[in-house]
């Protein structure tokens, strides 16, 4: 999961996906986030009446390259996603992975790889087992 998550290194993330993490305290419940970095998305997201059409990169450093900037990024506490930032923070289990990646790029390559084609293999339950949501945040009707 760690390696697919480099996927992020990639794309783009509206304000309403990660804004509740600019209104909270950076001290409070994420010590290990950098505060310039939070500071930078407030002003891309300061204007609250589009926040659901705003759109910032996954990653501002390279945003248009695939490689391991984006556990670069975890490591300097600038993980975009509440998700992302779990990943990298300094008590996470993945953290020691999250810096193997962001030193060693081939390593990040190998694994990207091999999960993405493990994960290509699962077949989508269908029928009475399962459904392909076309919303994903609901059951189809």
């Amino acid at each position: 999961m760690v390696a697919l998550s480099g996927a992020h290194t990639i794309g783009r993330a509206r304000c309403s996906s990660f804004n509740s993490r600019l209104k909270d305290s950076p001290n409070s419940e994420e010590p290990d986030v950098n505060p310039a970095f939070l500071s930078s998305l407030a002003q891309i997201c300061s204007d609250s009446e589009n926040e659901n059409t705003t759109l910032t990169f996954l990653d501002l450093a390279t945003p248009a390259t695939f490689d391991n900037q984006y556990y670069v990024n975890l490591v300097s506490g600038e993980g975009l996603l509440a998700s992302d930032h779990a990943l990298g923070s300094i008590d996470s289990p993945a953290r020691d992975i999250v810096e193997s990646y962001a030193q060693d790029p081939s390593t990040f390559f190998e694994d990207f790889r091999t999960s993405i084609v493990k994960m290509g293999s699962i077949a989508p339950l269908l029928g009475d087992q399962g459904e392909i949501r076309r919303n994903c945040r609901s059951v189809n009707n």
